[in-house]
């Protein structure tokens, strides 16, 4: 196998998986943590990720013409500005370096990794990437900043009241159990690969329904 053949299948494998892979760590993570800060970490990826959407609608950009729709299992019937991946990534990423500033290297080379992917299969073009990238990105510095206070002239912090909730157990400072299935089923709206699995099981039950 060649070399030039190995990295087309590690940007493959990378770039289709990144959805299933990240949402799915990201609440491995949310479910073992279960603080505030986790809570609110979770708060903002949504928040940005419903903000990916609405600027879709506003824009109204469509993705690539050369897009091969018929090849694919859940092909995208939505607009392509700005790529939600590229915002999600960006959010995710920016926030967990800045948490964790060891982790920047991986989490760059993996964002690039996978929307270069994207790029290729032309599930978008280079300039809806960027705005993706740039957008998310931003959106993950300023939420970082609201939940550490860093940088912060309002003195505004999200972690406090978070834990000042409701939805924060008072004894443990941990999200109960029972609550998990909360950001499970919110996640799993707002990530698109389930998105295009539910408009595809409405679509065929009204199919059927006029059929019959």
């Amino acid at each position: 196998m060649s070399k030039n053949s190995i990295t087309s299948t590690v940007v493959e494998k990378i770039g289709s998986t990144t959805s299933i892979l990240v949402a799915g760590t990201f609440y491995a993570v949310l479910c073992y943590q279960r603080d505030a800060f986790m809570v609110s970490f979770f708060v903002g990826a949504i928040s940005n990720g419903i903000l990916s959407k609405i600027l879709k609608k506003v824009l109204k950009q469509s993705r690539p013409a050369e897009l091969d729709a018929s090849s694919m299992e859940l092909a995208p019937s939505d607009n392509g500005m700005p790529s939600s991946h590229a915002m999600s990534l960006g959010f995710i990423c920016t926030f967990t370096a800045l948490t964790l500033p060891v982790t920047t290297l991986p989490l760059l080379t993996y964002t690039l990794i996978s929307l270069k992917y994207r790029i290729e299969t032309n599930l978008h073009s280079f300039e809806q990437i960027a705005v993706g990238a740039v957008v998310g990105s931003f959106n993950g510095a300023l939420w970082w900043q609201l939940c550490t206070g860093t940088n912060n002239p309002g003195r505004i912090n999200i972690v406090d009241w978070v834990s000042a909730s409701p939805i924060i157990d008072s004894q443990t400072g941990l999200l109960p159990w029972y609550l998990l299935s909360v950001p499970a089923l919110v996640g799993a709206v707002v990530v698109g690969s389930v998105e295009r699995r539910l408009a595809r099981y409405f679509s065929n039950k009204k199919a059927d329904s006029k059929a019959m």
